[in-house]
């Protein structure tokens, strides 16, 4: 027996695939410096971390955490941001240009929220290798920006060679087997620049069988060799 409700149902279906396909398309990076007040509130940024909890992880190890740069710690990571500078260019002639200061202490200074993304190596499971786990923190940073989107907020990742480095690990109490990734700026789009993007054939190719396949006459494991 056939039923309205089932061709409302199918109807329902399509409706909701459309609207994450418009999302997923429409999403873009903007720039941490076009990104202003006002920010996501307490509830809104809940919301984007649930949907990043929705990422694929392979057996449950959760292998990711987000810290949030509160606005009172800023200038305490402007001073981080100096001194990983400061590192880098020690020995350096001429030294570190006041320009140069300035730039890397800014950077702790934009975008109403500010997240760092840090990939956790632990527990040790041999059937989930640390690229894996590289993937689940990918696809869980894909879903918090498009919530971020769907919630009408621009959003950028950035990273760079202070968040790389020992004394950044050692100033955010990261743990032996935790590695910071980057940094998720959120905030109201204050104006963007949609880069162009490649289309499926760009990404999209077919495997045909071939050396090493089972079957190949080169197949070590081929009992016909």
């Amino acid at each position: 027996m056939h039923s309205d409700l089932d061709d409302d149902a199918g109807e329902t279906d399509a409706d909701l695939a459309g609207l994450v396909l418009a999302l997923i398309g429409s999403r873009h990076s903007v720039a941490p410096k076009r990104l202003s007040a006002p920010g996501p509130d307490a509830a809104q940024l809940q919301q984007m971390v649930d949907a990043a909890a929705c990422a694929p992880d392979h057996r449950g190890l959760r292998p990711w955490r987000l810290i949030r740069i509160a606005d009172h710690q800023r200038g305490a990571l402007a001073d981080l941001f100096e001194a990983c500078l400061r590192d880098r260019a020690a020995g350096d002639d001429p030294p570190v240009s006041a320009v140069d200061v300035a730039k890397s202490r800014e950077k702790a200074h934009r975008a109403p929220v500010l997240l760092l993304a840090v990939l956790k190596a632990a527990p040790d499971d041999p059937e989930v290798p640390i690229i894996e786990r590289a993937v689940t923190l990918g696809a869980a940073l894909m879903n918090l920006l498009l919530a971020a989107h769907g919630l009408g907020f621009g959003a950028m990742l950035t990273s760079g060679r202070a968040v790389r480095s020992a004394r950044f690990a050692r100033a955010l109490a990261l743990a032996g087997d935790e590695q910071a990734v980057c940094f998720v700026s959120i905030g109201t789009a204050s104006q963007g620049r949609r880069s162009a993007r490649g289309g499926a054939a760009d990404y999209l190719t077919e495997w045909t069988a071939g050396p090493g396949a089972p079957g190949d006459p080169g197949d070590p494991g081929d009992p016909g060799t």
